[in-house]
């Protein structure tokens, strides 16, 4: 039988995973389309982290197809634009973890993630810039295995986020 997903997660209470680790962060390195950036908020939100960081400039002139793409997320987490490139000041003690194809990546499955955790994800061409790869504690990539080899932004970041949360409650 059908359940809402609202009556579900009131009986089994996942959101208590906060009571023993830190919220995370998520970092979106100079994303390009609405679409993906109001992705983001939506998943930021699902997700419950502390907030949602977009490197770069707000896109002014399309900030309310963000809004509508991030749907009634974007009054429920932190989400912002900033120019400052020093992750550190942007998530503090947290461990930086990119989600990359890299020569120096380990695959996420393989890769015991921290509880204290920010994520960095690229943009949707170049991936992430590497003034800011240079600053992660530790790059992950996602193995796919069909005949495209890439996945859209918010896509990764839900693979990644989620293998978090189930290392998380696996380990706690």
């Amino acid at each position: 039988m059908y359940l809402k997903s609202n009556d579900l997660f009131k009986e089994t209470c996942p959101e208590k995973i906060y009571d023993r680790i830190p919220r995370p962060i998520i970092i979106a390195d100079q994303l390009l389309t609405p679409d993906n950036m109001g992705s983001m908020i939506r998943l930021a939100d699902n997700i419950g982290a502390s907030e949602m960081c977009f490197l770069g400039i707000a896109p002014t002139h399309s900030l309310s197809k963000v809004r509508k793409a991030a749907a009634s997320s974007k009054d429920n987490i932190k989400w912002y634009y900033t120019e400052e490139n020093d992750l550190r000041k942007i998530v503090g003690d947290k461990t930086i973890v990119a989600i990359e194809t890299s020569d120096d990546a380990e695959c996420i499955y393989d890769s015991e993630l921290p509880n204290d955790i920010a994520f960095v994800v690229g943009n949707e061409s170049r991936g992430i810039r590497e003034e800011i790869l240079c600053q992660c504690d530790k790059i992950v990539y996602i193995p796919v295995p069909g005949p495209t080899r890439s996945l859209n932004v918010s896509h990764a970041a839900a693979v990644a986020l989620f293998e978090w949360q189930r290392q998380m409650i696996v380990g706690g």
